[in-house]
């Protein structure tokens, strides 16, 4: 229970027994939903999914429109993989608290792991006529990029940027645009901008010494890829690695 409902119990005694001393009934904290909810949020931190499941479910029994059990439920579905299940209660939450741009986000997310991605892109943009959320920027941005809509795509991610200047994830897929583009110039400068925000990301790593070949300068990518390739673990990216140093040899 948190330090808040704490302080309101003992608020409530000392009223209870000022005003009168005589005995009033207690209220069974197991019928209270936010009790519910408070347990399920504890539960969650300490990944206990299946606790904090029966926990919301119980706090939604209780009151089908407590928001903030609908919301975590949400979010705890999906950390399952039940991406339906976790659709169906962001979309009730979001019939109760239509302007919480986090959660036409996180649907926006979810109904991408369904393969729905026209109503994805409905749910970035809801999120994005919120409040310019960044998350429903990037999400819209890497929806448009796959349907190789580069502009749009590339005028999304740069907003995301204004909103977030420090965010790696965005740095490095407007570098992953602005490559596609054939902008080279700016395609480098935006995945060191990427490395600055992550400095020991191996995959940005990468991308930023592909970038160095495309803007014609594989001496600094041969560098660069041969610093990083001792610690790569992953095979198939090592493999990838070996391929560009080759491409780099026979430039030479």
């Amino acid at each position: 229970m948190s330090k808040k409902t704490i302080a309101i119990l003992a608020a409530s005694l000392i009223f209870s027994f000022c005003a009168s001393t005589q005995k009033k009934p207690s209220r069974n904290p197991d019928q209270d939903p936010q009790y519910q909810y408070e347990k399920a949020v504890i539960s969650a931190r300490y990944g206990l999914e299946d606790e904090a499941l029966k926990y919301l479910n119980a706090a939604i029994a209780l009151d089908p429109a407590h928001a903030a059990s609908l919301k975590l439920l949400g979010t705890v579905q999906f950390k399952k993989r039940n991406f339906q299940e976790a659709a169906a209660a962001l979309e009730r939450y979001l019939e109760l608290q239509p302007n919480d741009s986090e959660a036409h986000t996180s649907l926006g997310i979810t109904y991408e792991q369904l393969g729905q991605g026209a109503s994805a892109e409905a749910e970035y943009q809801k999120a994005l006529a919120v409040d310019g959320h960044p998350e429903a920027g990037f999400g819209l941005a890497k929806l448009y990029y796959d349907q190789n809509k580069l502009e749009p795509a590339l005028e999304i991610i740069q907003g995301a940027i204004q909103k977030n200047p420090r965010s790696a994830p965005y740095y490095n897929l407007q570098g992953v645009i602005l490559n596609q583009m054939g902008k080279y110039a700016e395609a480098l400068t935006s995945f060191q901008n990427a490395l600055q925000c992550a400095p020991d990301d191996i995959y940005l790593t990468v991308n930023l010494g592909i970038a160095y070949i495309n803007n014609k300068q594989p001496a600094t990518a041969r560098e660069l890829l041969e610093r990083v390739l001792p610690s790569v673990q992953d095979e198939e990216l090592k493999a990838k690695i070996n391929e560009y140093l080759k491409l780099i040899r026979d430039l030479d």
